[in-house]
């Protein structure tokens, strides 16, 4: 009978060990909302009239070549924004912008375009409605997955 119970307390104990070692299952770091269909209407219209898509792709998918920056050598994306920045700290780094872009090498030339802040040429309303946008951009797949 002492046995049993040396077996069993055994196999309690190992799946205990078992269950506490796993690995948590994944989740977003930020399962970005989305604003009306308005708001993302307008704030579309904002990127397109501020020239936005010109270095940031028309999707947000970027690409444009910026030589020797960290990110590739390119601009990069705005799709995926919703998981590294909150809506108040996007807009601080819209009305902001990057002063410097990384050198992907630190003894190559310094990349040719970093983005311009827009503190006094967009309005309130228009930063919001971009920063808006741009949330919407975050791809569903990715945002369903982990719900």
């Amino acid at each position: 009978m002492r046995l049993v119970l040396v077996i069993a307390s055994f196999a309690a104990i190992g799946y205990g060990v078992h269950v506490q070692t796993q690995a948590p299952a994944p989740h977003a770091m930020r399962s970005p909302d989305v604003a009306d269909a308005g708001a993302i209407a307008r704030g579309r219209a904002v990127y397109e009239r501020y020239g936005c898509s010109a270095c940031h792709g028309a999707d947000g998918k970027g690409g444009f070549a910026n030589t020797n920056a960290e990110t590739e050598g390119k601009v990069p994306g705005v799709t995926f924004v919703a998981e590294g920045f909150t809506r108040a700290e996007l807009r601080r780094k819209i009305l902001d912008g990057f002063a410097t872009v990384g050198k992907k090498d630190p003894n190559g030339p310094r990349p040719p375009y970093r983005m311009p802040g827009w503190a006094g040429q967009m309005s309130d309303d228009e930063v919001r409605e971009l920063v808006e946008y741009l949330w919407s951009l975050y791809p569903k797949s990715e945002t369903q997955k982990w719900r």
